[in-house]
């Protein structure tokens, strides 16, 4: 906006006001006429008068932010009437804990694959390890021989497992 001369245009206050902005208007920095449609919309909400206490409350160096602040809160409440930015803050929430849900997920995933991928090597260092030391050479080992007491305990449980291979 320019307001040394030239193309003095009215801030969006003034112009809801339909008066002429003049240079000691307080708002003309914060609500330039470019965003006319968002000055209106915070001012169903809070109006001309409470905008001015609510920038008058705040230190200088946060009016800017202020002023942001007002005009998101009320784009909100136009697009959700009875939410508001507590409508978009539940909605992000949820966002986050969908895609904290999802991370999970895949750190699952990322596990069970490292897990893999250790067994993997760790089955290569054992046949590496077999087929390079003495083991290679000696025969491998006979099966234990069945003891008699095992074979008995089968034919015990056959009359309860009907359908067992008897021994």
């Amino acid at each position: 906006m320019n307001r040394e001369g030239g193309n003095p245009s009215a801030c969006s206050s003034c112009k809801h006001q339909r008066k002429k902005c003049d240079q000691n208007c307080e708002l003309a920095p914060y609500f330039p006429a470019s965003r006319y449609h968002e000055f209106q919309n915070a001012h169903r909400l809070f109006g001309v008068s409470n905008i001015l206490k609510i920038m008058n409350a705040v230190e200088p160096s946060q009016r800017q932010a202020t002023a942001e602040s007002i005009l998101m809160e009320g784009n909100a409440r136009r697009n959700d009437t009875v939410n508001g930015c507590l409508g978009i803050i539940n909605n992000l929430k949820s966002q986050v804990e969908f895609y904290e849900k999802q991370l999970n997920i895949v750190n699952q995933h990322l596990a069970i694959y490292r897990g893999r991928e250790k067994l993997k090597q760790q089955n290569q260092k054992l046949e590496n390890l077999a087929n390079t030391s003495s083991f290679a050479s000696k025969p491998p080992l006979a099966p234990a021989p069945v003891q008699h007491d095992q074979i008995d305990g089968f034919k015990l449980l056959s009359p309860i497992l009907p359908n067992l291979v008897r021994l």
